[in-house]
């Protein structure tokens, strides 16, 4: 198995992202925010990717894994990175502690009479972010997306494949909330394993059922949403469930069904790519250790000691 991560972030990034972050519980220990950011020459990132396009023609049976990276063009900030949510999140933090230090040692004292309100409301910001974030609902498919989707169905078979209906993906499992995925039409949801919830997907506990909505869904950590299941049951119709949310806080279980899946999916592979992911959260980041095979690449930020045979780091 060889398992492969890129990294692709805009250079611009907005807010989009930090209304989701708000809905989060507080949670301590979020790993290294902030690492910079690594940038192949031209002549080494054509060299790399020749190695990979070598590698998925060798690959009879392929998964990706994504995180946050791969939406960043979209205008989607990560989490992780130079101007991630969490980056900006302990950065603010910081500059608060510091301040009231000063305060406290009498080093500020013009500011002092009226540091402790000031000080209050960066605390509450720092603690949650900015809640002016646009919506996800006008964000679009990047060509990564876009790519990911063609790969699974598109009309050229693999070369190296006896089933000429196989192609050159199989399977997709990301940990994004965004639903960009899901906004390339084109993939089966079947071959798509969405780890961490849907900002935009509420679902029948009773019956399973999926609603995919053209808006956010407002609550998080599968609760109540207050519609109720219209098109499940036996006849179709008639379950009429209390439909919740898909969006996992930080103690929830991930998806059974999905979760399963992505594991299974991982254990046949041949290739993994991991694309746009430090592989920081657990479980999702251990998919990349189930297989046996080849590499792993990132842009510097995972530290996985996989055994592996070959490694291979794009940053883009």
């Amino acid at each position: 198995m060889a398992t492969i991560a890129i990294t692709n972030r805009a250079p611009h990034q907005h807010k989009m992202s930090a209304g989701y972050a708000e809905r989060l519980k507080e949670y301590p220990n979020k790993g290294k925010c902030g690492l910079p950011e690594n940038y192949d020459t031209s002549r080494s990132l054509s060299s790399k990717i020749s190695t990979l396009a070598q590698l998925m023609n060798q690959s009879c049976y392929t998964v990706v894994l994504t995180g946050a990276g791969i939406s960043t063009s979209a205008g989607i900030p990560d989490f992780r990175g130079p101007n991630g949510i969490w980056t900006r999140e302990q950065q603010r933090l910081r500059k608060v502690k510091k301040k009231r230090k000063r305060v406290e040692n009498n080093d500020d004292n013009d500011d002092q009479s009226e540091q402790p309100q000031q000080n209050d409301n960066e605390q509450q910001q720092s603690s949650k972010g900015s809640s002016s974030s646009p919506s996800f609902v006008t964000a679009q498919p990047t060509l990564t997306h876009r790519a990911l989707a063609h790969l699974i169905t598109n009309n050229t078979p693999h070369p190296n494949h006896n089933n000429k209906n196989q192609y050159y993906l199989q399977h997709l499992i990301t940990q994004n909330i965004d639903g960009l995925h899901g906004k390339t039409t084109s993939l089966p949801r079947n071959q798509l394993s969405i780890l961490h919830g849907d900002i935009f997907t509420e679902k029948c506990p009773t019956c399973h059922k999926e609603y995919i909505r053209n808006y956010e869904i407002s609550t998080i950590g599968l609760q109540p949403t207050g519609r109720y299941c219209t098109l499940g049951g036996d006849p179709p119709g008639s379950c009429n469930g209390a439909l919740i949310d898909t969006l996992l806080d930080w103690e929830d279980a991930l998806p059974e069904v999905d979760w399963e899946r992505s594991q299974v999916e991982c254990a046949k592979a041949e290739l993994i790519l991991c694309l746009g992911t430090s592989l920081r959260i657990e479980p999702a980041g251990g998919l990349c250790t189930l297989g046996t095979g080849l590499g792993y690449v990132d842009a510097g930020a995972a530290e996985w000691d996989l055994d592996c045979d070959g490694y291979l780091d794009v940053a883009t």
